[in-house]
């Protein structure tokens, strides 16, 4: 399965050029993440690879196996579009789920979170249709997260095409609760207002903003505004959302959580012990490991915070209280709404109690999966089928007019723009001054050569100060072309000016352009009909004949 399809532009209702999708291969991760994605035999530690339709049934055959009707789910769970009779058949033990997810953050986060979805969404009617059953996305709000930083701020190009950043401060010493409780304040006023003075003035773009003015207030909490944008984008779309904090998803997760929990009073260390292979592989672990942490978080009065081990049993890392053995089992059963899994537990949470056939997954997620296929194997679960998520670049018409004066692929300005600079001085360099300077370099090259060869006899030693003086006129003319070439860059500087706004858009900040922006300020240029275009674009099938059939544990 590659979601690779090579982009076009596409038409909106007015007629006008909208946005150019193209959809590019994931980049990014670390070595593990990019060995699956190029096919390397990880078979080790993933439960089979998104390219084989065979793993896709194997995982439906042990779903089938495992799990029957979660109905009790359903008041967690909100469908959009026509959802809702699929959602009922997979709750009453009829089909699947193909997962994704991500934490809230401010204007709907960053675009691939909607790329993820969107991929979900694809590749749920894919298996549908090779399966003959209901399968839908599920989008899986990550509200009982607690990480401000990721969630308080957004990007928007000014007009001068320089990435502004847009965030919300908070109170000093506020607690780090979970985004479901966490209030925006008053800071939110002022990036709604900013937000509205980049945006172009179009009908699309008061339609983005009557949304925002009404989603982002202070006494909403991230969550809750987060989910309203996503639903603003996405209200017409195949998928349905849970919220990770939703009482009646923290009643199904308890089992889980007290099964780990009782798990590693008993010593049980899947996760490390998979960490450690992957290092005996090669491979950097994408979560560390701490030797007296488990996998459970607690929502004290001071925030949420990680459980521990400590010589009298629990504590938290904030409060180191003691909390026995017994009371903590007792407390996962009687107060489940204070608890919730970590990141590498929460996959497994997810497959113990959905019907997961699948998780469309960014690069960090595909590689502490790999961390985690034992300890699903620990709950008696085999793993979800780990699927790349797409890659997406927006180009609208008047940068891609830009970029055919300049003749200029919009993959070349994916890297550090330093290096677009460089190589477009390097182009625009005369033929007669690289003549020269390449006359130059091996005249000195040989004239020295020839100069030591002829001191030799007089003396040997003469030999080391010739070189030095050789390399040393060497360095001259590299510097005589450096000041050729600032000279020239000086000249340029309206072509390289252009190309400056033009990485703006593709790599803004030199990162890539889905993990800068958000969604609103291109919905508010070409309407809400992008998104559907950039579904349609998105190719989600399974092509590949990889066949796998881990996870190996100890």
């Amino acid at each position: 399965m590659s979601p690779m399809s090579p982009g076009r532009s596409v038409i909106d209702t007015a007629g006008r050029e909208a946005a150019g999708i193209l959809v590019r291969p994931l980049q990014g991760g670390g070595r593990l993440a990019r060995d699956y994605l190029t096919g390397h035999d990880l078979s080790a530690f993933y439960s089979g690879h998104h390219s084989d339709p065979a793993a896709y049934l194997r995982k439906a055959a042990e779903v089938d196996r495992r799990l029957g009707a979660c109905s009790a789910l359903t008041p967690a769970i909100e469908p959009l579009g026509d959802s809702a009779g699929r959602l009922g058949s997979i709750l009453d033990g009829e089909g699947f789920f193909v997962t994704t997810g991500q934490q809230p953050a401010l204007f709907g986060g960053p675009l691939y979170t909607i790329y993820k979805i969107l991929g979900a969404i694809r590749l749920a009617d894919v298996l549908e249709r090779r399966l003959g059953r209901p399968v839908l996305a599920l989008f899986w709000i990550g509200s009982d997260d607690h990480d401000w930083d990721e969630a308080n701020h957004s990007a928007v190009l000014d007009a001068q095409q320089y990435v502004q950043r847009i965030a919300v401060s908070a109170p000093p010493g506020a607690p780090p609760v979970p985004l479901s409780q966490r209030r925006w304040g008053e800071g939110v006023d002022r990036a709604v207002e900013e937000l509205a003075a980049a945006l172009p003035d179009t009908v699309h773009s008061r339609d983005v903003m009557a949304h925002v003015r009404e989603a982002y207030v202070p006494q909403n909490t991230v969550a809750a505004s987060f989910t309203a944008t996503l639903r603003f984008l996405l209200h017409d779309r195949r998928v349905a959302f849970v919220d990770s904090a939703h009482p009646a998803l923290r009643r199904a997760a308890a089992p889980v959580l007290r099964a780990d929990a009782a798990r590693m009073v008993a010593g049980d260390e899947p996760v490390v012990r998979q960490s450690e292979a992957l290092a005996a592989a090669g491979y950097d672990a994408q979560v560390a490991v701490a030797s007296d942490a488990s996998n459970l978080m607690l929502l004290t009065e001071a925030g949420r915070d990680r459980i521990i081990r400590t010589a009298r049993g629990w504590a938290t890392r904030r409060e180191r209280g003691g909390i026995g053995e017994s009371e903590l089992l007792d407390m996962i059963e009687s107060e489940p709404e204070r608890f919730s899994p970590n990141v590498l537990l929460r996959p497994v949470v997810e497959s113990a109690v959905f019907r997961t056939l699948a998780y469309v997954a960014g690069p960090g997620e595909l590689s502490y999966f790999a961390q985690i296929g034992c300890l699903f194997a620990a709950h008696g679960i085999l793993p979800p089928v780990v699927v790349p998520r797409p890659s997406v670049i927006l180009i609208d018409g008047k940068l891609r007019k830009s970029l055919d004066r300049l003749g200029v692929d919009p993959d070349a300005l994916r890297r550090p723009f330093r290096e677009v600079v460089a190589d477009t001085v390097a182009e625009d360099m005369p033929r007669d001054v690289l003549h020269a300077l390449d006359v130059l370099r091996s005249s000195i090259v040989d004239g020295y050569d020839e100069l030591a060869a002829a001191a030799e006899s007089i003396d040997p030693t003469l030999l080391g100060p010739l070189t030095a003086a050789r390399n040393a006129s060497l360095l001259n003319a590299n510097a005589a072309e450096k000041k050729i070439a600032a000279q020239l860059q000086r000249k340029n500087h309206v072509k390289i000016e252009q190309l400056r706004r033009a990485a703006a858009h593709i790599q803004p900040l030199n990162a890539p352009q889905e993990r800068v922006f958000g969604p609103l300020p291109f919905v508010a240029a070409h309407g809400r009909a992008l998104i559907a275009q950039i579904e349609a674009e998105i190719d989600m099938e399974p092509s590949g004949t990889a066949s796998w059939s881990g996870p190996r544990c100890a």
